[in-house]
């Protein structure tokens, strides 16, 4: 364990929580707002508002594996951040000026490529600085802010729009991504790392490569735990959930206002975000794959119950549910990736695991614009909810249980 950990505070999570609540509250807009911006502002269909996250994902998937792994080579986590956070600013500053779906979608691919950084650096920082017991409680922590930043970013940006327009939504997005960035830079301290620090271009590069194709009967930590085989498994779960999250803000207002849309999804995730660390506790006493199994099979009777409301309250119930579930199958897949992964491949295997869930939501995305263009929103949602269910079986079959103290 490296020097970090003997820190006499917990310091160091205060600026980090704070910069990924903020974060968070910034990239949840686009998946709130923007797909009401584009069919009702720019005349988008639904196939091409489901691309608006695709190509976001698609582009983020690819890139999240080669920053978690360029942060492990260079030993560096902080420049990592600032650059997503300060590119992040520029984007939501652009696409009040957008005119056509198009490059809305384009727009979005390019800040694919701009937040992947955030998420594994994020994760591997709070990780090399936690306690092995403290794990799942630490990265709880670091999720709730996740997801209490989505919340916040739900509720804000729905009643902007309401109350002002949807181009002061996107400057609120603005000027809370430049307000993470200034807080980093003051506030947030670089890890202490047990890894050489590489510095010439050509060894990065190299180095790249050794990651990616190992040697002929090198053996890599992603076969330990059938940690290869919950990759997969995510990449099942989260095709459903992003298929439906895409166009879930479209679909709450057919049932309810534009204040409402941004509400409910609010309650699911600031409920997530208080329960987050309890869950990440609980797991690191009895282990990852139970909570695991919940938050997959919970993904399936949450889209079901998507496909069968007609009306708030069970709107209100299905988001409460889907709370427990986000929490369960978000702070335990981390920290079981984070159990299985050697200290010095943390912020890679966080890679591996953002890139897991986005190239699921590349193929949730276009399955759930092609599915809502052929039958309709709530068939969308029965389809979807079969997805989960072939992770379950993935992780019950395949999966080793861990707790982080083994």
């Amino acid at each position: 364990m490296n020097s970090a950990n003997n820190d006499k505070s917990n310091n160091w999570m205060l600026p980090i929580n704070i910069v990924n609540l903020l974060f968070n509250t910034v990239t949840i807009i686009p998946f709130v707002i923007i797909p009401l911006y584009a069919t009702t502002v720019l005349g988008a269909s639904l196939f091409q508002a489901s691309l608006i996250a695709g190509t976001f994902f698609g582009v983020n998937a690819v890139t999240a594996i080669i920053m978690g792994s360029l942060s492990d080579i260079m030993g560096k986590r902080k420049p990592f951040l600032i650059f997503s956070l300060f590119g992040s600013a520029v984007i939501f500053l652009i696409i009040s000026f957008i005119a056509l779906p198009v490059t809305l979608i384009l727009l979005m691919g390019l800040f694919g490529f701009i937040a992947a950084g955030f998420s594994p650096c994020a994760m591997g920082m709070v990780s090399e600085y936690s306690e092995p017991g403290e794990k799942g409680k630490n990265l709880g922590y670091l999720n709730s802010g996740t997801s209490l930043g989505w919340a916040v970013g739900s509720f804000s940006s729905g009643t902007i729009t309401e109350l002002f327009s949807f181009a002061m939504t996107f400057y609120f997005g603005c000027m809370l991504a430049v307000l993470a960035a200034v807080l980093t830079i003051i506030f947030l301290r670089e890890t202490k790392t047990d890894i050489v620090k590489e510095r010439n271009f050509s060894k990065i590069i190299l180095a790249l490569k050794n990651r990616f194709i190992p040697k002929s009967g090198e053996s890599t930590y992603l076969k330990e735990k059938g940690l290869s085989w919950f990759y997969i498994s995510l990449f099942f779960r989260y095709s459903a959930y992003w298929g439906s999250f895409a166009l879930l803000s479209i679909f709450f207002a057919t049932i309810v206002s534009t204040t409402w849309v941004g509400i409910l999804i609010a309650i699911n995730l600031g409920i997530s975000a208080l329960i987050m660390s309890p869950v990440g506790k609980f797991s690191d006493m009895k282990g990852r794959k139970i909570i695991i199994m919940f938050g997959l099979i919970g993904t399936s009777i949450v889209l079901v119950m998507y496909a069968t409301s007609y009306s708030l309250i069970l709107l209100i119930i299905a988001q409460v549910l889907n709370a427990f579930v986000f929490a369960s199958i978000y702070t335990g897949g981390s920290a079981f990736v984070s159990d299985v992964a050697p200290s010095a491949s943390h912020n890679e295997a966080m890679g591996y695991l953002n890139s897991a869930i986005t190239f699921g939501a590349v193929t949730g995305t276009l399955i759930a614009g092609i599915m809502a263009e052929i039958f309709g929103l709530r068939i969308m949602f029965l389809i979807l909810a079969i997805l989960p269910i072939i992770g379950a079986v993935i992780v019950l079959s395949k999966v080793s249980e861990t707790i982080s103290s083994s």
